[in-house]
């Protein structure tokens, strides 16, 4: 049997990027002993990108259109009046099955950059918290044919009910907690990551993980496939064990991208190039610098879902990187 189909499940949001003439110092006032704040920010601009980490990675997917893509969360009633519905299902190897709500708003995040490039973050969940109550049972009739779900970043309930059935479906899991993070127990993040196959963060998102379950990156890769860690400008790392427990640690260079306009949503487009990597039988290795690939054509537009690239444009830089293409390319 070929498995053929890769679950995305995660936050489905609205980014609203904003622009902020000053510095936001020089906009607030503090007193940490009354605990008062008080600050006023006049945004010069405001622009409505499409964007959440399940939404994010699903369009990366259906650009490169390598397999059959589910997307599953949890919408509002603007989902489709604001144009998200018709932008995804654009790609004929998405099948987007949400649950819309229509008394709530879909996710939204709120971006304020200063000139410094500091930024100031408020994010509503709106629909997004109803994802907890999805029953993957009743939206896939066919688990046996996903080779991979991907349980990304969205409230901690909801990604410790969708780690607990997708190991009860026998769908291999990557897990990847992000910014929540800091919101898991020790004894729940410990549980989801031995159910998992990868483990993939940030450096940061993973010297939390270390430190909240007390074990070492050698510990943890001990009840996975792998642990990916993404660097940054310094690259990414994928560790990982052989048969005999052996574990071995392998760096991985960035793919330079053309020109640095935004880097929102690159780690989602890594993500999208090592399921897709896997969707065609790469080695794991090559799976994570086909991540690297697709991350570099992300930041080259403003917004996580702008940039457009095919299959020729992403050969051509994997062998300008790395020095070779991968015969499944």
């Amino acid at each position: 049997m070929v498995k053929n189909k890769v679950l995305v499940l995660g936050s489905i949001a609205f980014d609203y990027l904003m622009g902020f003439d000053e510095n936001f110092i020089n906009a607030c006032s503090i007193d940490h002993e009354k605990g008062e704040y008080q600050s006023t920010v006049t945004a010069n601009s405001r622009i409505q990108h499409f964007g959440g980490c399940a939404g994010n990675i699903s369009y990366n997917l259906g650009l490169l259109n390598a397999g059959k893509v589910l997307l599953l969360g949890s919408v509002g009633k603007d989902f489709s009046s604001l144009g998200y519905q018709e932008h995804i299902k654009k790609f004929e190897n998405i099948d987007v099955s949400v649950d819309q709500h229509e008394h709530l708003f879909t996710a939204a995040c709120y971006i304020v950059n200063d000139i410094k490039a500091n930024q100031m973050i408020i994010f509503h969940g709106g629909a997004l918290d109803q994802s907890k109550h999805i029953l993957l049972k009743d939206k896939i009739k066919d688990p046996e044919n996903f080779l991979y779900a991907i349980n990304s970043t969205q409230s901690v309930d909801a990604m410790v009910s969708f780690a607990e059935q997708l190991y009860e479906l026998k769908i291999p899991q990557i897990f990847d907690p992000g910014q929540v993070t800091p919101l898991f127990s020790k004894e729940l993040l410990t549980e989801i990551i031995k159910k998992s196959d990868i483990l993939i963060g940030n450096k940061f998102e993973i010297e939390q993980i270390k430190t909240k379950t007390e074990q070492s990156e050698e510990d943890l890769v001990m009840y996975l496939t792998a642990l990916i860690k993404t660097k940054g400008a310094e690259g990414s790392e994928l560790i990982y064990k052989d048969d005999k427990n052996e574990i071995f640690k392998i760096d991985m260079p960035i793919a330079k991208p053309e020109n640095l306009i935004d880097s929102t949503g690159a780690g989602d487009g890594y993500r999208a190039g090592i399921l897709t990597g896997l969707s065609l039988n790469m080695t794991l290795l090559d799976s994570c610098r086909l991540g690297s690939i697709i991350g570099s054509f992300v930041v080259e537009t403003g917004g996580a879902q702008t940039q457009s690239y095919n299959l020729e444009d992403v050969r051509k830089r994997f062998l300008e990187t790395y020095g070779y293409t991968p015969q499944e390319l």
